[in-house]
């Protein structure tokens, strides 16, 4: 590929610190794959001083085999910040560092849960969230008492985090987070390892420079305190992951931060037809924190984007679906094919007519598993009682959903309903919300399976139990609404809760296989977030519709600029064909389009 004049200026800019502004499709790793070959044959640096970081293992690799394939075996390094990371600390203590040490994912989640239910806090989905705070607190360098978690009581979260770190240290072990940290705490402290690792990585090419963290951030400069070649390659327009810690400011400030810096903006398109990027480019102009530019086609077409608005869900996915067929008729592969949403729990309805019609997929980050949702297994506990009123296990479950004032002691008796109602020891205050739940258990037995979890949800009031949930996990009800609705959704068309529960069962178990299997040649479904760094010729983008596009949660000017950023993100995936679908209605309730349709200046074909 023969370089534009942008690209060759990145390439060749003299030593020093560089910022290169690669918009979609613009051929930034070609320009990293050259940039380094001109530091060794035009620069005279040595391989073996050149450390190229990516963000993540198949990046890495995938840049150092292009450069293998155009200039054979070197001694570079390329890594991602982890691996690099853990390579100084092997250098500053081979034996604390070693991989023996080192705790998995799936060990840190047991650990956690076991320290989780020594706590009163007795809520299923505990280990994620905390797993999510423990690593953007410290991707942010912030220490536990100045950190206010997202979705944990945060007396509960400094008991869990103060257990968890006198565990590691007790064992001798670290995470994949410790690794940042420590790090930065090594090169911080230690001059010795700082500045043998400053006069071994003279030259640094990092990738995706939107996406670093503070963490990340700090160590670089540690690198980078006597020799200032830094090349970094990013967009700003494409930054979408603030909830990871990732700071985007980083690299609007570049120059601040590196006095000289240059900046080159890679402006050509080589990916989209014109109409996909002027769409893309009316969107993004919309946000006043970014670097100032307008990206340009390199191909011909005049094809446009097609807005289309359809009823509901369900008629989104048969639209989708027909559309998939006649685009397979005209000998294009499932492969160069995709469908992205903004939530993974926008995927149910794809999912179920893609597998009803025998059409390949791959979902590449998972699917909402409504079956083993712990409401949904809460919901279907309310209906097996209704069934069985001896069943201990699912009373045991629902107890105390919402609130009946039936103490640990007494569910550790493990009694059922009938059996409890006679039990001698209640307290009146106890006994009457028994006797009201036995009440309502009669009336969800003789109704028809969608109202019996209405039933549930307002008359039993496991909706004031959800939001008395909410309040403590101090978030939003409205963020769990969304899992409520879908739950109610996905129970239309079944009469009994057992072909329901098949049904969540059956499609949970293609998914599972569906994963594990991975087709070469498959329609991609993936969120927004997932389809970052991908590009195929045909793109569908579903839901755009207000509060999912912006999301609900987004309130503050910078959230919504990120959720524009995120759009923007999803549509630049396309290559030739863009469809984004506007249903009129959600979850029975009309809805409204996404105020992005208006900045995009989108018409309804």
């Amino acid at each position: 590929m023969e370089m534009n004049e942008r690209q060759r200026e990145a390439i060749t800019t003299p030593l020093g610190p560089t910022l290169v502004v690669a918009g979609p499709g613009s051929g930034k790793t070609t320009v990293i794959v050259e940039r380094i070959n001109h530091l060794i044959t035009e620069e005279y640096c040595k391989e073996n001083n050149i450390l190229v970081i990516t963000f993540t293992k198949a990046s890495a690799k995938e840049m150092e085999e292009r450069y293998k394939d155009k200039y054979g075996v070197s001694k570079v390094t390329f890594g991602t910040f982890h691996s690099v990371f853990y390579r100084i600390l092997r250098q500053y203590d081979r034996i604390k560092y070693d991989l023996n040490n080192l705790i998995s994912e799936e060990k840190k989640k047991y650990i956690i849960s076991n320290m989780h239910k020594a706590t009163k806090d007795d809520t299923e989905d505990f280990v994620e969230l905390f797993l999510s705070d423990i690593t953007l607190m410290k991707n942010q360098l912030i220490s536990l008492e100045h950190y206010n978690p997202s979705g944990i009581p945060k007396e509960v979260f400094e008991t869990v985090y103060t257990h968890y770190e006198s565990y590691k240290q007790q064992h001798s072990l670290f995470d994949f987070d410790d690794m940042l940290v420590d790090c930065y705490d090594v090169l911080k402290t230690n001059e010795d390892v700082r500045a043998s690792c400053e006069n071994r990585y003279k030259h640094i090419l990092i990738d995706e420079f939107q996406d670093i963290n503070i963490v990340q951030f700090e160590t670089i400069k540690l690198l980078k305190q006597q020799t200032n070649d830094i090349f970094v390659v990013g967009d700003d327009d494409q930054s979408i992951y603030s909830f990871r810690g990732a700071k985007p400011e980083i690299l609007l400030d570049f120059p601040k931060f590196f006095e000289g810096a240059k900046k080159v903006v890679l402006d050509t398109n080589y990916r989209s037809i014109p109409k996909i990027i002027e769409v893309s480019n009316e969107l993004i102009m919309n946000n006043k924190n970014r670097v100032g530019k307008v990206m340009k086609p390199s191909k011909a077409g005049e094809v446009e984007p097609k807005l289309v608005r359809c009823n509901d869900d369900r008629h989104q996915a048969t639209v989708i679906l027909e559309r998939i067929r006649e685009y397979i008729n005209k000998d294009f592969d499932y492969a160069n094919i995709a469908v992205i949403y903004r939530t993974n729990i926008q995927a149910r309805h794809l999912v179920e007519a893609l597998l009803r019609y025998n059409i390949p997929f791959n979902i590449r980050d998972g699917m909402s598993a409504l079956y083993s949702h712990w409401m949904t297994k809460d919901i279907l506990a309310y209906l097996k009682l209704a069934d069985d009123l001896k069943s201990v296990e699912q009373f045991e479950r629902i107890a105390n959903k919402p609130s009946r004032y039936i103490t640990k002691e007494i569910i550790r008796k493990h009694l059922s309903l009938p059996e409890l109602l006679k039990d001698k020891t209640l307290t009146k205050w106890q006994r009457e919300p028994l006797d009201i739940l036995k009440n309502h258990l009669t009336r969800i037995k003789d109704k028809n399976l969608k109202d019996a979890i209405r039933y549930i949800q307002k008359v039993v009031d496991y909706e004031g139990y959800l939001k008395e949930y909410a309040k403590y996990r101090n978030i939003p009800f409205t963020n769990i609404q969304d899992s409520v609705d879908e739950l109610i959704d996905s129970a239309e068309g079944f009469e009994t809760y057992q072909e329901w529960e098949a049904n969540l069962k059956d499609v949970a178990e293609n998914v599972k296989h569906v994963q594990n299997k991975q087709a070469t040649n498959a329609v991609t479904l993936t969120t927004m977030h997932g389809a970052k760094g991908l590009e195929f010729d045909i793109v569908f983008l579903i839901d755009i519709i207000e509060d999912i596009m912006p999301h609900k949660k987004s309130s503050t000017d910078l959230q919504i600029e990120e959720e524009r950023r995120l759009l923007y993100v999803a549509i630049t995936r396309a290559k030739q064909h863009l469809y984004i679908y506007t249903p009129k209605s959600k979850y029975t309730k009309s809805v409204e389009e996404s105020p992005f349709i208006k900045e995009m200046n989108l018409f309804e074909h």
